[in-house]
């Protein structure tokens, strides 16, 4: 079977993590990452860019979303050459890797920049939100222990820890970004918001970083690795909507003085 058993009793959930051919994981990271990005190629065709070069992006992020994440997997592990035996995925390193994947189509091809931008931006919290749902099947990336309503008892051979509840923050980041998700669209398209781009980026990397606080992982640490470069990207979006805004009234002041 494709997925392990998983039962809802008394309102909380049991899930056996043996599987027998594919990974529950594997299945929806590659759906995530295709689903999203053959949204974004058409709402980049939508907005105008040609056809080969939204393919062209698709490809070039889609490689790159997967070698960044296994990456930065890999060296935020502290233990480098074992990790670097397993197949792994980390959200924040496939973020860096479609941003860098952007980077390069926007040089290459100007004049889409702003629009190969808005369109990846936007579809990225819909990839991370699927994405978990591999991971509560999985038993990775699992959550704080907590006996209360919709707690998850893994078991299995595949899940890092197994007989005990937990909370199931895995879900909850799956509801929260689809949420960011469709707020990011209409915020696009219906309020047309200039700072669609980076207003999301703060929501995701807000959202992102105290979901983090209900991971077992960090139940003996004060702040994450991944807690820092959520703070890191905050900082910079921030400071890019101070510059954007400063733009705009200097720009206001010229045209009202013309």
């Amino acid at each position: 079977m494709i997925l392990g058993s998983v039962r809802v009793e008394s309102m909380n959930f049991i899930i056996d993590t043996d599987y027998n051919f594919i990974s529950p994981y594997a299945v929806t990271l590659l759906s995530s990452i295709v689903i999203s990005f053959l949204i974004a190629v058409f709402l980049m065709i939508k907005s105008g860019v040609r056809k080969l070069i939204a393919l062209v992006s698709a490809f070039i992020n889609f490689v790159s979303c997967l070698y960044f994440g296994y990456l930065y997997s890999v060296f935020t592990s502290g233990d480098i050459l074992e990790h670097l035996k397993i197949i792994s995925f980390s959200s924040i390193g496939g973020l860096i890797g479609v941003a860098v994947g952007v980077i390069v189509i926007g040089s290459m091809f100007k004049e889409y920049r702003t629009r190969v931008i808005k369109a990846y931006a936007l579809v990225i919290p819909l990839m991370y939100s699927i994405s978990k749902i591999g991971c509560f099947l999985a038993g990775c990336c699992y959550g704080i222990e907590y006996s209360g309503i919709f707690n998850v008892v893994y078991s299995g051979s595949i899940a890092s820890c197994t007989e005990k509840s937990l909370f199931p923050v895995q879900l909850a980041e799956t509801l929260i970004f689809m949420v960011i998700f469709i707020l990011g669209i209409l915020l696009e398209y219906k309020f047309i918001n200039k700072f669609t781009v980076p207003i999301l980026v703060i929501i995701c990397t807000l959202s992102k970083g105290l979901l983090d606080f209900l991971r077992h992982s960090h139940t003996n640490s004060i702040i994450s690795i991944n807690q820092v470069s959520c703070l890191v990207i905050l900082i910079i979006a921030i400071v890019f909507i101070i510059f954007k805004c400063r733009t705009y009234n200097q720009d206001d002041l010229v045209h009202n003085g013309e």
